[in-house]
């Protein structure tokens, strides 16, 4: 009986010892410790995750080692999980080229071809047949208008804080999990993928899974008094409400200051609350300028840019009073040269008309 069993239990060390090598040429095979199998994750993360409270999904996040807690935009920037988000609303917007420049200059010198999503309330024939098929054109819903501003323009500023609503409106668009805003009178003049890998270096931009909100802007260099310049913005779609609440926040504080003019004093309110611990929930980080967005005012701005076609990713020409003082033919030579146009394309002179609706309208 006593040899019987010296017996079995010799069998069933020799079984965990087989079962260790395995473990161990598992786990040194030189797969991804972050792709194995269902089983060796904390079973909450496999639940539906609507079925999860948001503490206990980060929780089973942080303790599976997901790497996706982790990763940095700069090393993971992918198309597909990108959009554009434009705004284009009223005459003096949808009646220029302002969206068709801002897409032509996104697909040439940008080098994106992915998803843009246009939001507009141009009836449906203004930009019928004029765009690839990654461009998604949506109107806006009337619950989401506003009119009883002091400054009619703030109703369409408003609707910048929707941007994540409109997305999640739009099946194709599930696999998105970056939205970047862009003013429609901001040209793109060097590859985006480049534009974000440097932004994402620079401010640590990454997707966090510990539900907190972030907007990304960057530094208002003209206005003092204003922290953001709102032309620009990043924002990383989720799934829980946490992840929306900055651009909820952003919109409940632009209702409640119905005499403001321009959005970005909002987005001052938002920081001061910050700063002072009155608001722990939203982070607006921003960003500096660097050589990142340029900023156009007049012929010799113009020139030095194009001298030697070399141009920053962005270039915001801020279509004011001020851009009057762009000599007579240089602003057309200059977004010419930015579009890349054709010769039969400069031949519709619309694409390169000066108008002044800018920053009042849009900025």
């Amino acid at each position: 009986m006593i040899a019987i069993n010296l017996k079995r239990q010799n069998i069933l060390l020799a079984l965990l010892g087989l079962l260790s090598v395995a473990w161990i040429l598992l786990l040194s095979d030189g797969s991804d410790p972050y792709s194995a199998a269902g089983d060796l994750l904390p079973r909450k993360l496999l639940a539906d995750p609507g079925e999860m409270s948001g503490l206990e999904k980060s929780a089973a996040l942080r303790s599976s080692g997901s790497r996706e807690a982790h990763e940095l935009l700069a090393e993971t920037y992918d198309e597909k999980k990108s959009v554009i988000f434009l705004i284009a609303f009223g005459e003096r917007a949808t009646s220029t080229t302002y969206v068709e420049r801002t897409i032509m200059s996104l697909r040439r010198r940008g080098e994106y071809q992915g998803r843009v999503l246009l939001l507009t309330d141009a009836p449906d024939e203004r930009y019928d047949g004029l765009f690839d098929a990654n461009v998604i054109i949506m109107h806006p819903k009337e619950e989401h208008l506003k009119t009883d501003f002091d400054f009619p323009a703030m109703t369409v500023k408003r609707f910048k804080t929707y941007i994540i609503d409109y997305v999640d409106m739009v099946p194709e668009l599930d696999a998105v999990e970056w939205i970047y805003y862009v003013d429609i009178d901001i040209l793109f003049g060097a590859p985006f993928r480049d534009l974000i890998q440097k932004l994402g270096e620079e401010n640590k931009i990454q997707g966090d899974n510990n539900f907190s909100s972030k907007l990304y802007f960057f530094k208002n260099s003209f206005v003092d008094q204003y922290v953001a310049q709102s032309g620009f913005m990043i924002a990383q779609r989720k799934t829980s409400n946490t992840a929306n609440h900055c651009l909820r926040l952003w919109r409940s504080v632009i209702d409640s200051q119905l005499k403001l003019e321009h959005d970005q004093s909002s987005l001052n309110l938002i920081s001061k609350d910050i700063e002072s611990g009155k608001e722990h929930r939203c982070q607006l980080v921003i960003m500096e300028q660097g050589d990142h967005i340029s900023f156009p005012h007049n012929n010799r701005d113009l020139d030095a840019m194009a001298k030697d076609s070399t141009y920053t990713s962005l270039i915001h020409i801020k279509n004011t009073s001020k851009s009057t003082s762009f000599g007579e033919g240089v602003h057309e030579k200059f977004v010419s040269d930015v579009l890349m146009l054709s010769d039969d394309e400069m031949k519709n002179g619309k694409l390169l008309e000066k108008t002044t609706f800018g920053m009042s309208h849009l900025s």
